[in-house]
């Protein structure tokens, strides 16, 4: 994703990071039963990244769901921030993390959110904007983040990938990834608020197993649905959906005219 030019001094780096895609990576995708793996928070772009270290105290959920529960994983990280956990897994199947933060603020000038906007498809914002004679005024933006990966522990895949973790804005994929090869296809929910999420641009990243990125896009339809075939190596769907900000949310932080949740969802294939 591109970077773009902001105009408030303080915004800056705040910008960047809402410039770039945000994931989890776990350090494998598929274990043995009782291995322990480390799952970072990354942010960076095309896929590729570094850790972020955002503060603990942002956190709204970061859990570790198997088929015999759910764990809270924000007791296990230090140094205040959220980067960085190590996990063992001692459950054999397919074994779910999800993290959401609070709501960040933004502020750009127009011609940089506007490139934001046609660069992530919410051209739903853009005729708003256009409608309400606000294209050539700067934005004012809450964003938060709403992201999932999926680790597959011995080689019986389950249903936990389907496990809803109530996050405002949530990527459900139709089938579990590790039972399903190379090639075939893998429908994908877009929801927010249990609701799916028409039109919204769906982005699917691939590393392969030489490293090679591959990106493909699709808009979701009335059920907000899209299809992308799976590939072998690392994988992510990422979609960004922007609405107008509440006013309980303005009450909370900064006064902002929109609230934009980036969604991801990571998982491995061979």
């Amino acid at each position: 994703m591109k970077k773009f030019p902001l105009v408030i001094g303080f915004c800056v780096l705040a910008g960047l990071a809402l410039a770039h895609e945000f994931w989890l990576e776990p350090s494998q995708y598929v274990v043995r039963t009782g291995a322990r793996i480390n799952i970072q928070v990354m942010v960076g772009e095309s896929f590729d990244g570094e850790r972020s270290e955002g503060v603990k105290n942002r956190i709204v959920q970061y859990r570790h769901h198997t088929t015999i529960g759910s764990t809270d994983l924000a007791p296990a990280l230090t140094n205040g921030a959220y980067g960085n956990v190590t996990v063992q897994l001692n459950t054999p199947g397919t074994h779910l993390f999800s993290f959401a933060n609070t709501p960040k603020f933004l502020a750009m000038k127009a011609d940089s959110f506007l490139l934001y906007l046609q660069e992530d498809g919410l051209t739903n914002v853009i005729a708003a904007r256009k409608q309400r004679s606000e294209t050539g005024k700067p934005s004012r933006e809450l964003y938060q983040r709403c992201v999932k990966t999926l680790v597959q522990v011995g080689n019986k895949p389950d249903n936990t990938f389907a496990k809803p973790t109530g996050m405002p804005l949530e990527i459900m994929a139709d089938k579990n990834p590790y039972s399903q090869r190379v090639g075939q296809p893998i429908g994908y929910r877009i929801l927010f608020g249990n609701k799916p999420v028409s039109g919204a641009l769906v982005r699917y990243w691939n590393r392969d197993l030489t490293n090679q990125l591959s990106e493909e896009k699709q808009r979701s339809d009335a059920q907000g649905r899209v299809q992308f075939a799976l590939k072998p190596g690392k994988n992510m769907v990422s979609v960004v959906h922007m609405i107008p900000a509440s006013d309980t949310a303005q009450a909370r932080y900064q006064p902002a005219n929109w609230h934009s949740y980036w969604g991801s969802l990571t998982f491995g294939s061979k």
